[in-house]
């Protein structure tokens, strides 16, 4: 991803989240998540570390659209008043090109700490709790 395409994605996703924080105070629910599809299908491209906040508000966004779509019933830890007010936090963040930080948003949506690997591989590498099961591939 070239520093103009970082720049527009993040433009792009912070004025999305803006506008619909905007829609959702007016509880024009039904209008959340347009553009979602087009912004996701230009993130899929990659790029260095700064993609990370991308990711994560692409994932707030897309979770936010879910809860709308389920009644407010998914994402339940999230009251429905709650998401304009964390869009607008990522929008700014956004806006200002700085690392999303705030904890509620980081502990649902930054998926980076989700997947446990091993730090080495082969027969010197650490043991998995697969690796302790008793298996006997005869029985």
């Amino acid at each position: 991803m070239t520093e103009k395409d970082y720049d527009w994605i993040r433009h792009r996703l912070a004025l999305a989240l803006t506008r619909d924080a905007g829609l959702h105070k007016l509880r024009r629910y039904e209008q959340i998540g347009a553009g979602f599809l087009e912004t996701q299908a230009l993130l899929k491209s990659g790029g260095d570390h700064r993609y990370q906040k991308l990711i994560v508000a692409l994932n707030f966004w897309d979770a936010w659209i879910l809860a709308r779509n389920t009644d407010w019933l998914e994402h339940d830890h999230i009251p429905e008043a709650l998401w304009s007010s964390l869009a607008n936090v990522i929008a700014a963040d956004l806006e200002a090109d700085r690392e999303i930080t705030d904890p509620r948003v980081i502990s649902a949506f930054d998926l980076t700490g989700t997947l446990e690997l091993p730090k080495r591989r082969g027969l010197e590498r650490e043991m998995t709790p697969l690796d302790r099961l008793d298996f006997d591939p005869k029985s």
